[in-house]
């Protein structure tokens, strides 16, 4: 399938899903030129609006609906965008890095892959196709041929074999950052927001230092677990104020990572990744990287992370080397410097995605995501991709098509 055929296909199931319709236009030379994947259509009377939060909810609202005429500012409270895309690139050297957020893309998830095309990001295979993949359960090592692997899902129940995951080349904050690299001029950072106050007439949102902002219509993509730092007037529903109360479930993930003076695994035919019964991923980052050092990362969510995350960084970093120990035998002996991430103790996130009980998602998933009033609400937890960047996009172009579609004139 030819590049222009693929991203036709994209765009055009993407919006189907999205119930918007395509657009495409002719350039000066008579070409057409297809715009993204969520490309919102129709003329509206511009807006201004604001959008809480620089993750890939937030930009990708802002990115389509600053393209469709909107007056768009973005207000962050961290120092840099992509909320749980984060890749670490420190204090790794010779130009390693590691994802301490999302990193792999399964082929179905049309959204993720839609927009890295548009940014002409090019993707690669996320497992490696060649030396063993290890298994430890107990004392006992088991060695697993890259055939018989990634022909199986990464997680039982699962349907999507390891072999069809891809990653973005380069580091998955590349896709953030081609948002935020259009937006630049109107995104805000390190300005945490306090109030969002509504009324027939529009939207005041206030930051830290008391600077207030006004708009026609808010959008907020705050994590539950920290939605409480911010106040609404009037209050947000019931539903809403239970879901952030702890009525609905967030996943404890945390990764540690350790670099290695050498690949000393490969003497054994490995090739970094594997699995440990605590339950553990095991993964090799920048397998595909040439030269002597490796990196590799302990995987570890739920039960298994709230554990770890009663050390310290460092004691972490101990913790997991001496086990690393047991599945890599001398891994002591070869390790240069570690790093922890938690997004549990994250202090603007709370927790790593959504994971709420089928009762919780009966009683509360349908009303994350409604607008209240003028103010709307985005983010991986108001979609049915829990856990995953589509799961942002895809509720991001939601609620843009939502604030696109409004009446400038109307309390809705």
């Amino acid at each position: 399938m030819s590049d222009i055929t693929r991203r036709e296909f994209l765009q055009r199931s993407i919006l189907l899903t999205l119930g918007i319709g395509l657009v495409s236009c002719e350039d000066e030379n008579g070409e057409e030129d297809h715009e993204s994947p969520g490309t919102l259509l129709g003329f509206q009377s511009p807006k201004k609006v604001i959008i809480i939060g620089a993750g890939l909810s937030g930009l990708v609202a802002g990115y389509e609906l600053t393209r469709a005429g909107h007056d768009v500012m973005i207000l962050e409270s961290r120092n840099r965008v992509g909320g749980r895309v984060l890749t670490l690139r420190s204090p790794f050297s010779d130009g390693h890095f590691a994802e301490a957020g999302a990193a792999r893309i399964p082929p179905d998830h049309d959204l993720t892959l839609g927009y890295a095309d548009h940014f002409n990001l090019k993707l690669d295979p996320f497992y490696p196709r060649s030396n063993y993949f290890v298994n430890l359960s107990g004392e006992d090592r088991t060695f697993i041929s890259p055939g018989i692997y990634i022909k199986e899902p990464p997680w039982e129940g699962w349907h999507i074999k390891r072999k069809d995951y891809v990653k973005i080349r380069g580091g998955t904050d590349r896709l953030p950052q081609a948002f935020a690299d259009y937006l630049s001029e109107q995104i805000h950072l390190m300005s945490p927001v306090e109030l969002i106050e509504q009324d027939s007439t529009g939207v005041i949102v206030r930051v830290s230092d008391g600077t207030e902002y006004n708009a026609d219509r808010a959008l907020c993509t705050v994590p539950l677990p920290v939605l409480d730092r911010i106040q609404f007037a009037p209050s947000l529903s019931n539903e809403k104020l239970d879901a952030i109360s702890g009525g609905y479930n967030y996943a404890s993930s945390t990764r540690v990572f350790i670099q290695f003076a050498s690949r000393f695994w490969e003497n054994e035919g490995l090739n970094g990744w594997g699995n440990t019964d605590l339950p553990e991923e095991i993964w090799h980052p920048t397998w595909d990287r040439e030269g002597p050092k490796g990196l590799l990362m302990s995987y570890l969510s739920y039960d298994r992370a709230v554990e770890i995350d009663q050390l310290v960084d460092q004691e972490r970093v101990e913790h997991v080397l001496d086990r690393f120990n047991s599945v890599f035998p001398g891994a002591h002996d070869h390790a240069e410097n570690g790093v922890s991430h938690s997004w549990a103790l994250q202090e603007w996130s709370g927790g790593a995605w959504a994971s709420p009980t089928g009762e919780q998602e009966e009683a509360l998933g349908s009303y994350i995501g409604n607008a209240e009033g003028r103010v709307h609400f985005a983010g991986e937890h108001a979609s049915y991709y829990h856990g995953w960047m589509q799961g942002a996009l895809f509720s991001g172009l939601r609620a843009a098509t939502e604030i696109h579609e409004a009446d400038r004139s109307l309390f809705l």
